[in-house]
């Protein structure tokens, strides 16, 4: 693989940057539309037609969300969700593929099944994989489907919470909102500018910890993982920076108002808190 930097203000692949890092062996481009907010795709689909490449849209942070309108998973060749359990919706575990090209879903069907062909039971032309879903995930996953809309209403209200209760400091960068694509925010979270606040990211979320607030800092970079250390990787700064700076603040549908003001409160007075 190789990795390519996002933006600094949408903190999704830039696709200012793919262009320079394909090469002769790249097959395929896979956008994340992180933390809710759907990628440019018309520019990362637009940069795929001219190289001949695939794109494949991870989704698995965006279920419900719209880029111009139209539905994140049906934006490229492929499409990936997740439904683990702390995703939009979830079956407890497992994910989805979609495709519109019959020739994929036809060999991941064949891949999630052991491998095994179609035209002769327990008979394994590929190297196959045990990934078929349950009919009590599957249950589970169309009983949550029934209220998607709901949930996702609900995390747009606990970010516009956030936003105008932690909007009194010039210290905090929230997430971007495009005129083109709908943020779902599925889990709210922001940048800390240490030089303003007084303290950085996770100094923060030490004494949010310490007054029984869980956060989580945003995801570190593929690139510093130590299964791709041995990898030659392009500079990689801003995705750094916004992880150093990063922290993922309580999200669930089911927060209430008043845990969304202690949670700011701590935040804006940390000083009062430690």
């Amino acid at each position: 693989p190789i990795f390519v930097d996002c933006n600094i203000n949408t903190w999704n692949i830039d696709p200012k940057l793919i262009k320079q890092s394909i090469t002769t062996k790249t097959k395929a481009i896979i956008p994340v539309h992180l933390y809710g907010l759907p990628a440019d795709m018309d520019q990362i689909n637009k940069i795929a037609k001219e190289h001949n490449l695939l794109v494949i849209e991870d989704a698995s942070e965006a279920q419900g969300a719209k880029y111009k309108n139209k539905m994140v998973g049906s934006l490229a060749d492929m499409a990936v969700f997740s439904f683990f359990g702390n995703k939009i919706i979830t079956t407890g575990e497992g994910g989805m593929i979609v495709t519109n090209d019959k020739h994929l879903a036809e060999k991941c069907r064949i891949l999630r099944d052991h491998g095994m062909t179609k035209e002769r039971r327990y008979w394994h032309q590929v190297l196959g994989y045990n990934y078929r879903m349950t009919n009590m995930q599957a249950a589970i996953g169309v009983a949550q489907m029934a209220k998607i809309e709901k949930i996702i209403e609900r995390k747009k209200q606990i970010a516009k919470e956030y936003k105008e209760i932690l909007g009194q400091s010039k210290a905090i960068i929230f997430p971007a909102e495009e005129n083109f694509s709908e943020n779902i925010f599925w889990l709210f979270t922001i940048l800390i500018k240490r030089e303003i606040l007084g303290i950085n990211a996770n100094e923060l979320m030490q004494i949010m910890q310490k007054n029984n607030v869980d956060t989580r800092p945003i995801f570190p970079p593929i690139h510093t993982q130590p299964i791709y250390k041995s990898l030659e990787t392009l500079n990689l700064n801003i995705s750094e920076k916004i992880h150093t700076m990063g922290i993922t603040l309580p999200s669930s549908y089911n927060l209430k108002n008043k845990d969304i003001q202690k949670i700011s409160d701590i935040i804006l007075n940390y000083k009062k808190y430690t």
